[in-house]
């Protein structure tokens, strides 16, 4: 009994220790504050929105107390941004002394009939709003009314917080695992309320501190390169992948996007959130069919979506540019924050074979994970931060807007969890268009991947019709799995349930 009893103990101290530094250092990485200083361009925002669908109307005080446990348990969560003064150093995450929850947690109820459509449109409504940055970037909706007697739980979060992968650590440490109430263990109580810094003296502070490091800095870089140089010598070998990363860096940093599509040129501070539904079997048969990975099968449905639009549209075009992330993430890195690299990546819409689709993406990933230089930006992002502002948006806008769609594929939480007394059953993840023409999120969650389609009104004309498209292009790379099994003998009934589309209705 006292080892179980122990056991149980440790588990939860560990359980503690990995919320409390949810989020990483109290300093952002200069990436984050890249993207955090960066929304002095509206177009640039970088918020976060997950939109969890509930089979029932959860219990309301089960839900302030749980929120009342996170804050506690999750600094990050009651902590607000200082940029310090004239953009000397990072912005740092301080304790706010005025935190208050009900600022963060709301209710609100769908007018009659509690569409899907509906939400998503309340859900975009929030997405749009700005934070504010005198406050801690977070808000959290619980959405009543739904059609079905269900709720939803809007979750809008700054990006600059944490990247996808990080939510998904968080949530399925915080979620239950059963209807039932559990006891949760206690968090140490809060230091108190101290002093927030003021900009000013953060700036004073940071700058006294890089004045003391310039020295130090400056003999260890020099350390530094004299040992290169002497590995260099006695190594040959070290040389030759010093020399690689230092070629890899150019054909990194000389990646530019081919043109964009005239049908996605235009942008706006107006966002549509759409989505679509699969059973995630069907994904992973397609994949062992084409001797993929579920991401390629994924790109390459899309692609086969933004064809069909194009030609829909009466525009042919050969070749879209396309960004998804590469996450750098190693096991040894905090939950939270933000770790991946970005990729451009010409996408071929004059492929009709599915199988050669795959075959042009694989190549693709294959070559860009293989460049020893994949995390030259994230390298180089000190040196820009250093930029005057106006300079880094122009960058960040320059980056951004040339690309007609960003793609971002999220292993979510496997098995069935709950809110309250309330079960998650679908999980829409809806990540900002900073600038490109659309954002588009496939999650997965207990058996089913959701795709959250985040457009540009101004870019994505016609957001009914590349639904479609894009459920086409999808369909025709998943019908890969199904033609491999009616090979195999087939099956007794299809198990895979139907695709649900979000939405073809609407205003």
């Amino acid at each position: 009994m006292s080892s179980s009893i122990g056991n149980a103990e440790a588990l939860n101290n560990d359980l503690l220790a990995e919320l409390r530094d949810w989020g990483g250092p109290a300093e952002m990485s200069a990436f984050e504050a890249v993207m955090w200083r960066a929304e002095v361009d509206p177009r640039l925002r970088s918020t976060t929105t997950s939109v969890l669908v509930l089979d029932r109307n959860p219990d309301w005080a089960r839900v302030l107390a749980g929120h009342k446990w996170v804050v506690m348990a999750v600094p990050r969560f009651r902590q607000r941004v200082v940029d310090p003064a004239f953009g000397v150093g990072n912005p740092v995450w301080v304790e706010d002394p005025d935190f208050h929850l009900d600022y963060h947690l709301r209710r609100v109820r769908l007018p009659e009939p509690g569409s899907e459509r509906q939400l998503f449109d309340l859900a975009q409504t929030l997405a749009m709003t700005p934070f504010d940055k005198a406050r801690s970037p977070w808000e959290a909706t619980l959405v009543e009314g739904l059609e079905g007697d269900r709720a939803a739980y809007v979750l809008k979060l700054h990006h600059a917080t944490s990247d996808g992968l990080g939510i998904i650590q968080l949530l399925a440490r915080v979620l239950g695992r059963q209807r039932e109430a559990s006891e949760r263990p206690v968090p140490p109580k809060s230091e108190g309320r101290r002093r927030m810094p003021t900009p000013a003296k953060l700036a004073s502070r940071q700058l006294r501190n890089s004045l003391f490091a310039l020295p130090s800095e400056a003999a260890g870089t020099v350390s530094t390169l004299t040992r290169a140089l002497a590995q260099w010598i006695r190594n040959p070998g070290a040389a030759r992948k010093g020399m690689d990363y230092l070629s890899s860096s150019r054909r990194v940093l000389a990646n530019k996007p081919v043109a964009g599509s005239g049908l996605f040129k235009r942008r706006s501070l107006s966002w549509r959130f759409d989505g679509i539904e699969y059973p995630l079997a069907d994904f992973k048969a397609a994949a062992k069919a084409a001797q993929g990975s579920l991401n390629d099968v994924f790109l390459a449905g899309l692609v086969g979506g933004f064809r069909r639009y194009h030609d829909e549209m009466g525009v042919t075009l050969d070749r879209m540019p396309i960004g998804f992330p590469i996450s750098l993430r190693t096991e040894g890195d905090p939950m939270g924050g933000n770790k991946f690299a970005g990729s451009q990546y010409a996408a071929p819409l004059d492929i009709d074979d599915p199988v050669e689709r795959v075959r042009h993406i694989q190549k693709f990933v294959r070559d860009t994970r293989a460049e020893p230089a994949l995390d030259i930006m994230i390298r180089l992002m000190p040196a820009v931060t250093r930029l005057p502002l106006a300079a880094v948006t122009a960058m960040t806008a320059d980056f951004t807007t040339a690309q007609d769609a960003q793609i971002s594929n999220v292993p979510g939480i496997p098995y069935p969890v709950y809110m309250a007394d309330a079960e998650i059953k679908q999980f829409w993840p809806f990540a900002p268009v900073p600038g490109c023409g659309m954002m588009v999120v496939m999650m997965s969650h207990n058996g089913r991947c959701f795709i959250g389609i985040n457009s540009d009104r101004a870019a994505v004309t016609e957001p009914e019709l590349l639904v479609e498209c894009l459920c086409a292009g999808i369909d025709e790379v998943l019908a890969l799995g199904k033609s491999a099994v009616s090979t195999q003998g087939g099956r007794a009934g299809e198990r895979r349930m139907k695709r649900k589309v979000r939405p073809l209705e609407g205003p």
